[in-house]
Parts: C-alpha cells; structure tokens; sequence
C-alpha cells in the first residue's frame, strides 16, 4: 500500500445499541469511544455510526460533519454482523483507505497511530486482516496491558488453542479496500450474511472462508486498545 502519511484516509465503523434492557449505557460507551478518538487519532477520519435499533435515534443534526449516521431498523434481520457490513462498506464508498471495524465497547489512545502506520507501510495490506492487542480478549495472543514494539507478527488460523478460525478476535478488525475488494463475500458485503452467523461465528466465517483463498492475519503488537468486553451482544438472540 506504501502511502504518504497525509494522503492516508481513515475510516471507523462503530456499531452501537441504546436500550434499556439490553445495553443502558450504550450511549454512554459511544461518547467515550469517540471522545477519545478525536483526542488521538492524528490522520484524517471519519467515523460510521451504525445504530442497530436503538430505543432512540441520536440527532444526526449534533454530529460534526465528518460523521455519518445510520439507523437500523431492525436489527433482528441481520444481527450484529449486518451492521459491520454496513458500516465496513459505507466507510469505503466515502473512499477510505483503511477501515476499523468495531463496537462502541472501546476507547483509544496515541497507539492508533501506530496501528494506521503499520497498516500503511505494510507490502501485504492486499490481503492481510490486522488486529490490535488488547487488555479484553480471550485470545491470549493478543492480551496485553500496554502497546509493545510497533511491529506486526503474523498468526495463524489456529493461533487460540487450536481451534481453526481465531487468528484474530473479532472485536476489532483493521482492512484495506483492496483487501475488501478480493475477500469480500459478495458484492456488497465482507461477512457472511447468512443467520446461521448474524450474531456471532465472524471470526470463524471470515477466516475459513478466505485463508484457502489467500488471506493472512496480523497482530499489530504497537496498537492497544482498551477493551471493556461487555456480551450484551449475546443476550439480542434472545431477545
């Protein structure tokens, strides 16, 4: 990908719920997330709210001009997963370079720079997925309490206990368009839009799918994100 630090456009997709019964501090977590990412992010960005049918839609007129809005109407049609396809997709048709997927359960700091320097630099970009380390997952090959060298390390599909499909967790994904491009599921879409994963099995899905095809998977070690890890997520399949 190789560019010019300054030409480099970057895009967060931030799924977020608001509700009473299931996720009460949802807006409470979205403002945290994108406080502070305003304070650390230095390269140009944008930022994709996709509100996955909160109890109330936020005042799009409030939001500076480099955010968008999306409201899902329904959230019981597509889960989780079809709002990270549209938040993904919306961040590259505003033509985005490097696009992180998340949810609003996270905050940043001065390392996110060093995740878009890696990604930037990296000869692989066309093909590779990147994750950061992080103080909230299970995956043990990316728990830390701190961002390390500013390298990235390459993992395989098996990296959590054998179990194929977890390279990286899924809670935060970096990509480029060009890696959108090629692994993308179909026209529209990087994740699978079928039910049987519209709430969880991304990270299985995506990686069984695409490794055959030629996708590798990053841990970028100079990246750390907080991470609070909440699984209200879980509780909408029965709700």
């Amino acid at each position: 990908m190789a560019q010019d630090h300054q030409t480099v456009k970057v895009g967060f997709s931030v799924t977020n719920h608001y509700s009473d019964k299931i996720r009460p501090r949802g807006r409470e977590l979205l403002s945290a997330y994108l406080e502070s990412l305003e304070k650390s992010c230095k390269y140009p960005f944008e930022v994709f709210i996709v509100d996955n049918q909160s109890k109330d839609r936020l005042d799009e007129s409030t939001l500076p001009d480099h955010y968008h809005y999306y409201y899902v109407e329904d959230q019981s049609k597509g889960g989780l997963t079809h709002a990270w396809n549209t938040g993904i997709r919306k961040a590259f048709d505003h033509g985005c370079d490097i696009v992180f997927n998340t949810n609003e359960d996270l905050t940043f700091n001065d390392s996110i720079n060093n995740f878009v320097d890696a990604i930037s630099n990296h000869e692989d970009s066309d093909v590779a997925l990147y994750g950061p380390m992080s103080d909230g997952v299970s995956t043990y090959h990316q728990k830390a309490t701190e961002a390390g060298d500013n390298i990235l390390v390459e993992t395989t599909n098996d990296a959590w206990d054998n179990r194929p499909g977890y390279a990286l967790n899924g809670f935060f994904y970096g990509l480029t368009k060009e890696m959108y491009e090629r692994f993308r599921y179909d026209e529209k879409n990087l994740f699978n839009t079928e039910k049987w994963c519209s709430w969880n099995g991304q990270e299985i899905e995506i990686h069984d799918r695409c490794w055959p095809l030629g996708m590798r998977s990053f841990i970028a070690q100079g990246c750390f994100v907080p991470h609070i890890k909440l699984k209200d997520w879980q509780h909408f399949r029965s709700c």
